[in-house]
């Protein structure tokens, strides 16, 4: 196996720029079936590619990281950024398949509301990903980290109010447990952003 002795910067953060570019497309794809109301099977197939991408480009990372003797950052933090960047792509899959299965009317206003947090959120992390390799641009990327952090509490808040409203208004307790496993599952994917921010939060101080 060939060893690479000098750090390849330019390629591992291209790759997980693709890996942040790849979630927005993936969360834009979900808050639009919200939007309309239902997760078609081409829908779920689109996020489920999404997802599928996010996994190639996982590998190839850790493929890179394996070949690669020397990194522009940690080994550490550049395997936290694939795994947890990954995970976001996993939950938001997860999500449109329970839908479906479920027969869910996705045009509701919490999952409306989760979704456009989401969406924001991925936006977000995607800008501070782009830009975490040029240290004079610091500020902007913590910025951006700060502003997912922001999010994550705007999903802790409808998480509570979309709990409250579900037992409160909600008959079939079948439905109960069907929309609150979704509404957990909203809220993890904002704390699993959070996360990401967090790491990179962590680059930052290390390198700054």
């Amino acid at each position: 196996m060939a060893i690479n002795f000098l750090p390849r910067e330019v390629k591992f953060f291209d790759y997980l720029n693709l890996q942040s570019e790849n979630i927005v497309k993936a969360a834009d794809c979900f808050k639009a079936a919200v939007k309309k109301g239902y997760f078609d099977e081409d829908v779920v197939k689109k996020i489920k590619d999404y997802e599928h991408e996010g996994d190639t480009l996982s590998h190839e990372i850790v493929d890179m990281l394996n070949r690669t003797f020397i990194t522009p950052i940690d080994r550490e933090d550049i395997y936290a950024l694939t795994n947890t960047l990954d995970d976001i792509l996993d939950m938001i899959n997860s999500m449109a398949n329970r839908i479906r299965l479920y027969k869910l009317d996705a045009n509701e206003e919490y999952m409306g509301q989760f979704a456009d947090t989401i969406d924001q959120s991925a936006q977000a992390l995607n800008n501070a990903v782009r830009h975490m390799h040029d240290t004079k641009r610091a500020r902007r990327v913590l910025d951006h980290c700060i502003e997912v952090n922001r999010l994550e509490n705007i999903g802790d808040q409808i998480r509570e109010k979309a709990i409250s409203h579900l037992f409160e208004a909600e008959k079939d307790p079948i439905m109960v447990i069907k929309w609150k496993e979704i509404y957990e599952v909203a809220e993890a994917t904002l704390d699993t952003c959070e996360h990401v921010a967090k790491v990179i939060e962590s680059i930052l101080v290390k390198h700054g």
